[in-house]
């Protein structure tokens, strides 16, 4: 199908009326409105035991995280077609759940038997049919339904990693209309929000959350989604350094808001779903005290700056010991449990601003 007749299909259908309608909204969305830290743990977080997943929600209660993002994974869910098993993800909800915290689910990744033909051997491969991936966001939507109010569609479908074999707006707008749709249907009182935009640049291979955005405007797929999302990530740099313009997500959302008031949708928040830095020994990482930093910088951005939503913390405890490896080092608690000052940095900043 052509771009021209995309933007046709797009725009010709009317849409679901976007955000919250009249009358009682529920408490993860209301508390979503104001100025409030969540934590973002990664997709190894369903497979830990019962007491280390107790012990991480109970250290992300206390620093005062209101959300816990987590992943529904098509793919560990129904590895095959027809075939269901949600324990996994049911024992994390109902953690969740059980600590008055709010789950902000990802519905994400598509089994191999129904990833696009080209990349089926792919992890992260695309959808092959945006309808059928909107039909198992249903079938969440409906099981979670007085649980989770708090949706996103995919992860990082910006760059190549996790949209093999490329990245494609088109694509992902449809995927997006059909998500939004399903999801709408069984809980109208919903948010749903695009799936969180990677650091890029527009390269031939990644597409720059910026650029990515304008073209889910072009399509008209703006009216699938009640807010952006975007990565900021920008370690070893910290968020503020200058020197980092040309490529800088932070900075860029400033940007990615006047593009979204330009198209009348100034009144929709960008949600920081993931954000923060490795510390260890990589040439990379950032010292423990520059995580900290970091973090703090992204958690100030959220004052004054109303269209800015929750941030969520990448993430909540190493996952694992070898400090040589970035993607092990993200916690702000150590492998062992132990605090980073990013702990008290999150903790100071929610007890002053979270109320």
């Amino acid at each position: 199908m052509s771009g021209a007749a995309v933007l046709l299909v797009l725009v010709g259908v009317p849409a679901p009326a976007s955000g919250v309608p009249s009358g009682e909204v529920p408490r993860c969305v209301a508390e979503s409105d104001g100025v409030r830290v969540g934590g973002s743990p990664g997709g190894s977080f369903g497979f830990l035991s019962d007491e280390d997943l107790g012990r991480e929600l109970d250290i992300a209660k206390n620093a005062g995280m209101f959300s816990v993002r987590i992943d529904i994974d098509w793919s560990v869910v129904e590895p095959q077609p027809g075939r269901r098993d949600w324990s996994s993800t049911d024992r994390v909800v109902d953690a969740i759940v059980a600590r008055g915290m709010c789950p902000y689910a990802i519905v994400t990744y598509a089994p191999a038997w129904a990833r696009v033909a080209t990349a089926r051997d792919q992890p992260y491969a695309r959808p092959a049919s945006p309808d059928a991936f909107g039909a198992f966001a249903a079938l969440a939507a409906e099981r979670y339904r007085d649980r989770i109010v708090l949706w996103e569609v995919w992860n990082e479908p910006n760059i190549t990693t996790f949209f093999t074999p490329l990245p494609d707006p088109t694509v992902y707008a449809l995927m997006l209309r059909a998500t939004y749709r399903a999801i709408k249907k069984v809980q109208p009182e919903a948010l749903v929000l695009a799936g969180g935009m990677a650091p890029a640049v527009n390269n031939g291979t990644n597409i720059s959350p910026t650029a990515f955005l304008s073209s889910l405007y072009t399509l008209g797929a703006n009216r699938y989604f009640d807010a952006f999302n975007v990565h900021p990530y920008t370690w070893p740099f910290l968020p503020n350094d200058l020197s980092t313009a040309p490529w800088n997500t932070a900075m860029a959302m400033w940007s990615m808001h006047d593009v979204m008031s330009a198209e009348g949708d100034g009144d929709k928040q960008i949600w920081i779903t993931e954000m923060g830095a490795p510390t260890g020994t990589n040439a990379n990482a950032m010292s423990e005290e520059g995580q900290a930093e970091s973090i703090g910088i992204m958690l100030n951005a959220l004052l004054g700056n109303s269209w800015l939503g929750p941030a969520y913390v990448y993430s909540m405890r190493d996952s694992g010991n070898d400090r040589s490896d970035t993607e092990q080092n993200f916690g702000m608690v150590r492998r062992d449990f132990s605090p980073k000052p990013a702990l008290a940095e999150i903790t100071e900043f929610t007890a002053e601003h979270s109320g």
